[in-house]
């Protein structure tokens, strides 16, 4: 599986901007990337980004033909110790979360996995460690292993880290090192499955399946999903905070997270901690399991990479002056229109409109061409406004928009019984 594994990273290009700072969910969610290793490490890292699950529904971080590589040769569940596809070889997975605690402190590693000499580890925790220090990896022989790439999330006092190590003993047992802190937790071999929806009960729309494995626990029910498509990608599950990071939606008619339903009717909605970062697979619901319950999700965010508008030239406007553009830019079913630019003082303003198919919004897109960018809507035009520096863009500067990420509603409803 390794050498398969490998082939598909080492096929796919690497595409432009992987060095970008990335920026997850809310302000204080901030990913930090090292850059100690390759370019390849960064890619493969990709994997162990905000893990909840991997492959299935894992969001990546990095290029976009990256993931589809990988989703061709693993699915693994985190917590359930389930491998998907036999001829893909074998999994060595955390079995249980490893908790470690020291007075109101504590470090817990909620997943972990080695498929060949790929280890990936997220943990999450409040403990403060010296600012600094690398995190590390120890095998049973003593031997220390160096982070690959590693990314956190920030939010409140709570962190959640994911680190990407390159191990190539066939070893159990290791010890997780933060700074003068030892963890040791240890790998099993993971179970095997056929199929996709004997992992736990499904829905289908829209050409995405998507699984809902439950697992009850003391005063609570943790649900992870999966999903899987031929012709999507899923980016994000429905809840309620994924909607407001959004400049293109303007307040929505749909119901803005996905939510547990009773038989008496009474909805649950997921209670996310104060670290989310946007890029989960896992959720708790504060619900004892019981009979007759349903997972609903009205919509999924759903990412198209391969998608790219022509390129429009914009001549560079004089301080106070406004050019009219009317640019219609087709992407897929999505339509970007670059009404008109003005200048004001060093800053360029572009104002732009959109349109989506009828069951579908457009969330996100990546604009191409300039170094740096930003965007907002601005309520009194009702347009979206692209802002860029005079001083980047020149005398003449072309931009296309590319990879749009839109809310695309649907009827995934679940039972769980």
């Amino acid at each position: 599986m390794t050498d398969k594994l490998d082939g598909m990273l080492n096929s796919i290009p690497i595409s432009d901007g992987l060095d970008e700072s990335i920026e997850l969910g809310f302000k204080k969610a901030k990913i930090q990337k090292s850059t100690k290793n390759s370019r390849r490490l960064k890619l493969v890292t990709a994997v162990a980004a905000f893990l909840a699950i991997i492959i299935s529904s894992v969001i990546i971080v990095g290029p976009d033909k990256v993931e589809a590589g990988i989703k061709r040769a693993l699915q693994y569940v985190p917590g359930y110790n389930v491998l998907i596809d036999k001829e893909e070889g074998s999994v060595m997975a955390l079995q249980e979360p490893v908790l470690y605690e020291e007075g109101d402190n504590f470090v817990k590693i909620t997943a972990a996995s080695k498929a060949g000499k790929h280890f990936n580890i997220s943990v999450r925790g409040n403990y403060t460690f010296n600012k600094g220090d690398e995190v590390l990896l120890k095998d049973e022989k003593g031997n220390i292993i160096h982070t690959g790439n590693w990314s956190i999330g920030r939010g409140s006092e709570l962190w959640q880290g994911d680190y990407y190590f390159e191990v190539e003993s066939e070893e159990k047992k290791y010890t997780l090192l933060f700074g003068d802190l030892e963890i040791p937790f240890t790998l099993e071999r993971t179970t095997e499955v056929e199929d996709f929806f004997q992992l736990g009960n499904h829905a289908s729309d829209k050409g995405i399946d998507i699984v809902a494995v439950k697992k009850p626990m003391e005063d609570k029910l943790m649900i992870s999903l999966l999903n899987q498509s031929k012709e999507k990608t899923v980016e994000e599950y429905s809840f309620d905070k994924s909607l407001l990071e959004s400049v293109w939606l303007s307040e929505p008619n749909i119901e803005g997270s996905m939510y547990l339903i009773d038989s008496m009717g009474n909805k649950t909605y997921p209670t996310l901690p104060s670290s989310y970062g946007g890029l989960m697979s896992d959720f708790y619901f504060d619900t004892a399991d019981k009979e007759g319950l349903k997972l609903v999700l009205p919509y999924v965010k759903v990412k198209y990479p391969g998608l790219k508008t022509k390129k429009v030239k914009i001549n560079t406007p004089q301080d106070g002056e406004k050019q009219s553009i009317d640019k219609a830019l087709a992407m897929g079913e999505f339509e970007i229109n670059v009404v008109d630019i003005r200048r004001d003082g060093n800053e360029l303003l572009i104002n732009l409109k959109s349109s989506s198919p009828e069951d579908e919004l457009l969330d996100s897109v990546r604009v191409r061409g300039i170094s740096g960018y930003g965007m907002g809507q601005n309520k009194d035009t009702g347009y979206i406004e692209l802002s860029i520096d005079a001083d980047d863009a020149g005398k003449r500067f072309s931009i296309c928009f590319e990879s749009p990420t839109s809310v695309l509603l649907g009827d995934w409803n679940i039972e769980l019984d």
